[in-house]
This record gives structure tokens, C-alpha cells and sequence, in this order.
């Protein structure tokens, strides 16, 4: 019996309890706090105005590169100081010379038969003479004027002989002439200043005609190819003229910037001209920027380098004037060229924007609806919508 009481008091307890905790249990408000907004980083947008640098990267190369080739056989007996791998030499100065022995005697040979053929030719003028005045002699005789306009009237003054004698004359000044060529030709001459990339024969070798000796560049003036994509080849103001080579006019001015070392070096160039056709590959215009004198080495500073062909480079071409323009970080343009603002401090408007280029971490670009000091979101959110509530964080 004391059992079942027991039993009957806990589930009694128990019972009490349950009601109490429904009784008592808290009441959820009727208005749910708002989520916490996201802190965004920013940057404020400055307004700026005047002419952009369209920059690129290419390569240097040389405007003028040629094989200098044997033009006549035989074996090198001479080459200059300069005939050796990245040798400097002049325009006119002659870097190897091939044997000349057999080519003056060639020379001298057509000279000798110039000579004889001088010789007929005032022996066959003397025979005219003399048939002339025979037959002057013979009409005298006669007593009357004999026609001689006739072909036997020709021969009968010897012409055709002397016609013959002034043709071996002149074929034999040809000779003479082919033969002072090939001796002129023993001399291999750089045809403008510049450098030996490579040379492919030495003293002592046998060439042939039309054998490459050395690989020679110029170094008046090199060449650097830029691709650029064709919206920033658009801001290259008259880019498509500068290939009419008639206006005489150098295309828009350019700086080149080449680091040796710790340093960072510059030289002048201009916009020498642009490829008529794009890239297959990479669909960009390849624009030439041309930049005179690279080699001259300046006097007050021991270290500078020259603009070496083969050196990877950056170049900032003057592009066109724009009366409205900011820059941001190229993290803050968003995919479709979007931009995320901040109105009043809190509201987040997702704007258009046409990015003109992108150069060294920052995309300069053109927003009509975007003003001056407008907070720009510089980080990324993992959720985000259009008029969504945000905090700003330190602006930058």
C-alpha cells in the first residue's frame, strides 16, 4: 500500500512540473531584432580629368636585322676587331675580307682585253678612213658619183668591221666592269651602324657565294612591339595615320622603362607605326613603338645601360584627353564592369561602369552617375543584392 502512495505522489510531482514550465515558459517578441549589417571596406572616388597613358609591354627588337652573305667565293683572309658576337662597328667598315688575289687577276685580265679592243676599234676606224678615200680616189677616176648607200656600199667602207671592233670594245669594258665588282665585293661592308648578333665563319674559312658570314642588327633605332586589346588601343589618338608614312609626322610620344639591376631606366620613343592586321591567337592590335638612338650610353651615369635588343620592357604611350575619369582598385570592378557604391553611409547601389584600362593594380574608369567622394566597396561580400543595408569600415 505505502508503495502505491509513493508512486501516485511522483507522478503527481511530476505533473505539477510540466504545467508549471508551460505556464511560465518565455514569450518570443513580436519583433525579431535585424540581422547585424556586413562591414564593407571602401574607397572614396576621386574626379580627375586630362590625358591617360595607355600602357603596354613588349620586347625590343631591331628595326634592321640582315645575314651579311658572300656575294663571291673564297677563302676569309681578313676580319675586323668588330667581327666577333655583339661587336659594334660603323656604317661603311669593312668587318671580314675574302681573298683577292683571283679577282685582280681577273681585272687585270679585262683590262688587257679593253686594251686590245681600244686598239681594233682605231684599227677598224683607220680601214674606213682609208676605203673612203679609195673610193673618193675611184670616183675621181670615173669622172662621175657611184651610189654607196647599198649594204655592198657598206662594206666596201669597211663598216660592219668597225661596227664588229666597237662591239668587242664595249663587251670587253663590261667584263672590266663585272670584274672590279667581284673584286669590290671580296670586302664584306656593314651597311649601317649597328651590332653582330652572330658570326658563322672565321678567318681561314672557305666561303661560297651567297654564304651567310654574320648576323647583323642596327642599332640607330630598335623597334618594340605592344598588343594591346582594342580598348585601349582606342585611346591611341590618330593610331590608324601613323602608318601613312607621307604626313611626315612622328605618331604620339611614348616612354619606354627597362630595369638593370635595382634601377629603373627610361628613354623617348614615338609611335612608329601599327600593324594592319590583328593577332590570330590573342585578338590584340600590335602597336610599334620605335624609339631612335637606344645604344647612346650616357657620360654622367657609368651604370646606365643601352635600350638592348632582346630586353623585356614597359612603355606608356600618351592616349587621349578624357574630361571625366577615376580610378579604383581592379578588385572593386565587379563581373559585367559593375561597381558597388555606398549612399548615405548605409545603402549599397550596385552602377555601370566602362573600365578605359587597367595598369598596375588600379582600372581607370568612366561612371556618368558617380560623383565626387562617392564611397566605392573595395572587399568582397558573401551575400550581396542590390539596396542592401551595409557599415562602412576605416575608409581608405
Amino acid at each position: 500500500m505505502r508503495t502505491y502512495v509513493l508512486g501516485g505522489a511522483l507522478l503527481l510531482g511530476a505533473a505539477l512540473i510540466a504545467v508549471l514550465l508551460i505556464v511560465f515558459q518565455p514569450t518570443p517578441d513580436d519583433d525579431p531584432e535585424d540581422p547585424t549589417p556586413p562591414v564593407v571596406s571602401t574607397e572614396a572616388i576621386e574626379i580627375q580629368s586630362g590625358t591617360l597613358s595607355v600602357r603596354g609591354n613588349g620586347t625590343v627588337r631591331p628595326a634592321n636585322e640582315i645575314e651579311l652573305t658572300a656575294e663571291v667565293a673564297g677563302r676569309l683572309v681578313e676580319v675586323a676587331p668588330a667581327f666577333v658576337s655583339g661587336g659594334s662597328f660603323r656604317a661603311g667598315e669593312v668587318l671580314a675580307r675574302i681573298d683577292p688575289s683571283d679577282y685582280e687577276s681577273q681585272v687585270r685580265q679585262a683590262r688587257a682585253q679593253v686594251t686590245q679592243a681600244e686598239f681594233e676599234v682605231l684599227q677598224a676606224e683607220e680601214e674606213v678612213e682609208v676605203a673612203r678615200a679609195e673610193f673618193a680616189r675611184l670616183e675621181r677616176t670615173a669622172g662621175e658619183s657611184m651610189p654607196d648607200s647599198t649594204a655592198l656600199g657598206r662594206l666596201v667602207f669597211r663598216e660592219p668591221q668597225l661596227r664588229l671592233a666597237e662591239a668587242s670594245l664595249e663587251s670587253a669594258r663590261a667584263s672590266l666592269e663585272t670584274a672590279e665588282t667581284n673584286l669590290g665585293r671580296t670586302a664584306l661592308i656593314a651597311p649601317f651602324n649597328g651590332q653582330v648578333r652572330v658570326t658563322q665563319a672565321d678567318r681561314g674559312a672557305f666561303v661560297a657565294a651567297g654564304t651567310p658570314v654574320a648576323t647583323l642588327f642596327s642599332t640607330d633605332v630598335v623597334d618594340i612591339r605592344v598588343p594591346l586589346e582594342a580598348r585601349r588601343a582606342a585611346l591611341i589618338p590618330g593610331l590608324w595615320r601613323t602608318n601613312d608614312t607621307r604626313n611626315g609626322v612622328d605618331g604620339p610620344p611614348v616612354t619606354v622603362e627597362a630595369t638593370y639591376g635595382a634601377s629603373t631606366y627610361r628613354w623617348d620613343g614615338f609611335v612608329d607605326r601599327v600593324d594592319g592586321a590583328r593577332d590570330e591567337e590573342t585578338r590584340t592590335i600590335n602597336v610599334m613603338v620605335r624609339v631612335p638612338d637606344p645604344y647612346q650610353l650616357d657620360d654622367s651615369d657609368a651604370d646606365r645601360p643601352p635600350l638592348a635588343v632582346g630586353s623585356y620592357v614597359t612603355t606608356e604611350i600618351a592616349g587621349r584627353t578624357l574630361d571625366r575619369y577615376f580610378t579604383v582598385p581592379r578588385r572593386a570592378i565587379r563581373d559585367d564592369d559593375q561597381l558597388w557604391t555606398v549612399e548615405d553611409d548605409t545603402l549599397l547601389v550596385m552602377r555601370s561602369a566602362t573600365v578605359v584600362q587597367t595598369a598596375g593594380g588600379r582600372a581607370f574608369v568612366t561612371a556618368d552617375d558617380v560623383a565626387d567622394g562617392t564611397p566605392i566597396i573595395t572587399g568582397n561580400l558573401p551575400v550581396v543584392s542590390d539596396s542592401m543595408t551595409v557599415r562602412l569600415a576605416n575608409t581608405e
